[in-house]
């Protein structure tokens, strides 16, 4: 089957289960629920990753949840699943790693405060972007175009090329996330020392920093750690793993006069954190913790393995190119998502 059928056919199934009322029926039946969104960055550029949204695609989105009275911030939507509340779904919206283009949750365009949870990594407040973005930074800017990255099993890229760049772009992260965070670190300062990018002017700088973040913060919109540097809990020893998540509170703290109650697991797929991380969360201080798992968070839920849904530009498009409502509604909390969940199980 084409990708393009595949689209189809996935949109073809929202529209009918959104409109027949096949959706309702289910969040009618399923329950309380808490669909939490995970978002990296609002930028109107495109992002060669599938981490970025538009404002205009937030302002829609953040239009349909207020329609139907679904958006709530984190705190609120966890009180929401106790058995004394009504039985609904409600959504929250959460953004990962703390880029500069999140001041645009501040922005008096998106129709009113919007009760986010920003997750920063505070080693990187104020200075180099996360490795993803050191890399787009020396594709985009680069001064030469030969790449050998052969010591990865990658062979040879001539960046000059649309499709080296897309395939660098595809392949390299993932190879590069396998790794342990200094050889890691490593491989990213061998691919700028190759490709030599420009120097970014500060004003074009990736990261909020702390001036930034307490503008968020004095702004209504809540601040949550993410460790220091980012690292893959995961493939760190007990020791450097406690430093990380207790570091990035205590700095949160320091800065805003008041400790962080939310944490998220960098990149928190299932590999990437376990039992002793969350056990290291739970006593630093923090209240919750999220994960990238994806799913609706149902009363009964582990605070500290929120599930949450990924969101980017391309996530809910309809075939035509246009932002969907009904993909939207029904792969968060609708018959697609349950579907999908059948295939998972």
């Amino acid at each position: 089957m084409t990708a393009l059928l595949r689209a189809w056919l996935r949109y073809s199934l929202a529209l009918c289960s959104h409109y027949s009322g096949l959706d309702g029926l289910y969040r009618q039946l399923s329950g309380a629920g808490l669909v939490i969104l995970m978002l990296h960055r609002l930028r109107d550029d495109h992002d060669p990753y599938p981490l970025s949204v538009s404002r205009t695609q937030l302002r829609q989105m953040l239009a349909w949840l207020r329609t139907r009275g679904a958006l709530v911030g984190l705190d609120d939507g966890l009180r929401s699943l106790s058995p004394d509340r009504a039985q609904k779904i409600h959504y929250a919206l959460t953004f990962d790693d703390g880029y500069r283009d999140n001041l645009g949750l501040i922005d008096a365009n998106l129709g009113g405060p919007v009760p986010a949870v920003v997750y920063v990594a505070t080693g990187h407040i104020g200075g180099e972007p996360i490795w993803a973005y050191r890399l787009v930074h020396a594709v985009e800017s680069r001064s030469r175009d030969q790449i050998d990255l052969g010591g990865l099993g990658l062979g040879h890229f001539d960046l000059a090329l649309r499709d080296d760049r897309h395939r660098l772009y595809e392949l390299l992260p993932a190879r590069l996330k396998a790794l342990e965070p200094a050889e890691l670190e490593a491989w990213v300062d061998h691919v700028c020392e190759q490709a030599r990018p420009r120097p970014l002017p500060h004003e074009d700088r990736e990261m909020l920093d702390w001036t930034d973040v307490r503008r968020l913060a004095d702004g209504g919109v809540e601040i949550g750690g993410h460790t220091c540097s980012h690292a893959i809990l995961s493939r760190l020893d007990d020791a450097a793993a406690s430093e990380e998540i207790g570091l990035s509170r205590a700095s949160i703290a320091a800065e805003l006069g008041n400790a962080p109650r939310h944490f998220a697991y960098p990149n928190g797929g299932r590999s990437d954190f376990g039992d002793r991380d969350v056990r290291l969360v739970r006593e630093a201080g923090f209240a919750t913790a999220t994960t990238s798992i994806e799913g609706v968070n149902r009363p009964g839920a582990d605070p500290y393995r929120l599930l949450r849904f990924n969101v980017h530009e391309d996530r809910f498009r309809a075939p035509s190119g246009r932002l969907s409502k009904a993909l939207f509604f029904s792969e968060t909390s609708g018959m697609l998502g349950w579907l999908r969940g059948l295939r998972a199980a």
